[in-house]
């Protein structure tokens, strides 16, 4: 891995690869390991995809930083990194994709968002990690989820704080079976859930399946413009406002 990334900051000094014609790292079927600094690979430029097989079949044993580099894509891999975080992303100018991915046993958060960072995985897996499956941190940050699935993991399924907004969309949303909440909101962070308030978005956590607190905010976002607070951690009836 560490070689491929070597390579892919060569070739992009030599042509400048764009959205439309990224960079593709193909990986083949089987575990591919990162080695050295915590088993953590530092992608080095933008527009690169990583690209394997399927999510069953190509593993990476370590996990990747992405920092201030924009078009990355994580497509078709399974993520484990037993030393720390599967992503960590980070930067203002960083846009990061993943696709039909799964990210799980890591040793700290499945992915770790914040910084302003831009992320969206459709139809992945955040499963089994240590901590929680999913971290979203800091103003500027916006992360959209679009039938993924967050489970057993050791804390929260979902943990937004300090301002940052989540938009869950797509009937296979489902967070379930995490050690503490299932979505956790704090300290003025948003999470939009863009589904009918009767769809189980989040059900059978230890603590709490929707939990919001020091200005954290949980909503669905109904089709005609308002959003429906469910508040399941206090005795408050569910309302309705205009956005």
């Amino acid at each position: 891995m560490e070689r491929a990334m070597v390579l892919a900051a060569i070739f992009s000094e030599r042509k400048d690869y764009t959205e439309a014609d990224p960079l593709k790292i193909r990986l083949d079927e089987g575990v591919h390991e990162i080695v050295g600094n915590n088993k953590t690979l530092n992608v080095t430029c933008s527009h690169v995809t990583f690209v394997g097989e399927a999510k069953n079949q190509t593993t990476i044993r370590g996990g990747f930083k992405v920092h201030n580099q924009h078009g990355v894509t994580f497509d078709e891999l399974t993520v484990s990194n037993p030393c720390g975080n599967g992503l960590r992303l980070w930067g203002s100018e960083t846009h990061v994709e993943v696709l039909k991915c799964t990210v799980k046993e890591c040793g700290n958060y499945g992915v770790y968002a914040h910084g302003g960072v831009t992320v969206t995985a459709t139809e992945c897996q955040f499963i089994k990690n240590s901590g929680s499956g999913m971290v979203c941190s800091d103003a500027n940050t916006k992360v959209g989820l679009t039938d993924s699935t967050v489970h057993h993991n050791g804390s929260d399924g979902l943990w937004a704080d300090l301002d940052a907004v989540v938009d869950l969309r797509g009937t296979k949303m489902d967070f379930h079976s995490n050690k503490e909440d299932g979505i956790y909101a704090t300290e003025n962070a948003k999470v939009n859930i863009h589904l009918p308030s009767e769809h189980n978005t989040s059900h059978d956590n230890n603590d709490g399946d929707r939990v919001q607190e020091r200005g954290g905010s949980i909503a669905n976002i109904n089709a005609d413009g308002t959003f429906t607070h469910v508040v399941e951690e206090e005795d408050d009836d569910a309302d309705d406002d205009s956005l």
